[in-house]
C-alpha cells in the first residue's frame, strides 16, 4: 500500500490558487477558533476582556501557523477515505471528527505542555478536547468548504471519488 503525497493536488495548482488556499485556510482557522473560544473564555472560564484578548492574540499567531497545514491534512484524509458530497452524513461526520481530533489534539497538548501544565491537567484537558472534537470537527469542515466556495475554490469534498 503506497502513501500518496498529501500536497500532490495542491502543488499542481497555479501559485495564485495555492496562495488563495493558504489565506482561506488561515482565515477559516482563525474565525472558527474565535467563534468557539470567545464564549468559552468569556462566559465559561469567566476571563476578563484583557485576558481573553491576550489569549486570542496568541491563538491568532498559532492558528495562522497551523491553518494551511490543517487544510492540507483534511484534504489528504478526505481523499484517502473517499469522502465526497454524496457520502452519508455519518461518514462525513466521522471523517471530519477524525481529522479535527488527529490534528488539533497533538497541537493542543503541545501548547499545554509548553505552557507549563502538569500531566494530570493535560490529560483532563485532552479528554475534554477529544469529546469536543465530535462536536466541532464536522461544523469546521462545513465552514471550511463553504468559505472555500465563496472564494471560488473547489470544496475539498468535491474533489474525491466515491468510496
Amino acid at each position: 500500500m503506497s502513501i500518496e503525497n498529501p500536497t500532490a493536488k495542491t502543488s499542481s495548482l497555479p501559485a495564485r490558487e495555492r496562495l488563495k488556499e493558504f489565506w482561506v485556510d488561515v482565515f477559516v482557522m482563525n474565525t472558527f477558533s474565535y467563534a468557539v473560544a470567545a464564549p468559552l473564555e468569556l462566559i465559561v472560564a469567566d476571563m476578563s476582556w484583557q485576558a481573553h484578548l491576550k489569549v486570542r492574540l496568541m491563538g491568532l499567531l498559532i492558528n495562522s501557523l497551523i491553518g494551511r497545514p490543517y487544510g492540507v491534512w483534511r484534504e489528504y484524509v478526505v481523499q484517502r477515505t473517499g469522502m465526497n458530497e454524496a457520502s452519508s452524513a455519518l461518514k462525513r461526520y466521522w471523517v471530519d471528527s477524525l481529522v479535527f481530533l488527529s490534528f488539533q489534539l497533538p497541537v493542543y497538548v503541545t501548547i499545554m505542555a509548553l505552557g507549563g501544565a502538569d500531566l494530570a491537567g493535560i490529560l483532563k484537558a485532552a479528554g475534554t478536547a477529544s469529546l469536543l472534537a465530535g462536536f466541532l470537527g464536522r461544523p469546521y469542515g462545513i465552514y471550511l468548504d463553504f468559505v472555500r466556495s465563496l472564494f471560488g475554490l473547489k470544496p475539498m469534498t468535491a474533489s474525491s471519488t466515491p468510496a
